[in-house]
């Protein structure tokens, strides 16, 4: 890489921080009245950090009420409302990220649960600043996935959750 191209990078990347953190700087202040957007379909797992390997027995996208996750989630506390700006417990600038989308209406990939241990139980491997920013906006449905095949625990943990929409497995 040439100098004039490093340095443009690193110019790019300084303007973009600088431009979270006026709206993280904003967020705090006040909330833009923002609604939850979720992409409830298969393209939504091209946006998420899920392993390939997971990825590729198929999922399945359910659809609940926030207040029905909540009740089947491991530690539900750590997503709390009050939570939102929690350096300890989040990044500043993924929550921001998440406000930021929802207030232009774009639509992001559901939570991806697995299985909490011997518990009936959810655990949020992949969402967490969304489904913080959708409790404290008090979103009334909360999407979330589970890989196919292993969601025999999605019926005890989260009773009402329905099926929105199977991606099939992508192994031969």
């Amino acid at each position: 890489m040439d100098v004039d191209a490093w340095l443009a990078e690193r110019e790019a990347a300084k303007r973009e921080r600088e431009r979270i953190e006026k709206l993280i700087a904003e967020y705090q202040l006040c909330l833009p009245p923002i609604a939850a957007h979720w992409d409830m379909t298969a393209t939504s797992l091209s946006y998420n950090d899920i392993n390939q390997e997971i990825l590729s027995k198929g999922m399945k996208i359910y659809s609940c009420s926030n207040e029905a996750l909540w009740t089947g989630l491991f530690k539900p506390d750590v997503y709390e409302a009050n939570t939102l700006w929690d350096k300890s417990l989040h990044e500043q600038r993924k929550i921001a990220g998440v406000i930021e989308a929802w207030a232009k209406k774009a639509p992001l990939s559901p939570l991806f649960l697995v299985k909490h241990g011997k518990e009936h139980l959810g655990l949020v491997a992949d969402g967490k600043h969304r489904l913080t920013v959708a409790r404290s906006i008090n979103a009334p449905i909360v999407p979330f996935m589970v890989q196919a095949g292993s969601e025999y625990w999605v019926s005890l943990a989260f009773p009402s959750a329905e099926v929105v929409c199977l991606i099939p497995s992508t192994e031969g």
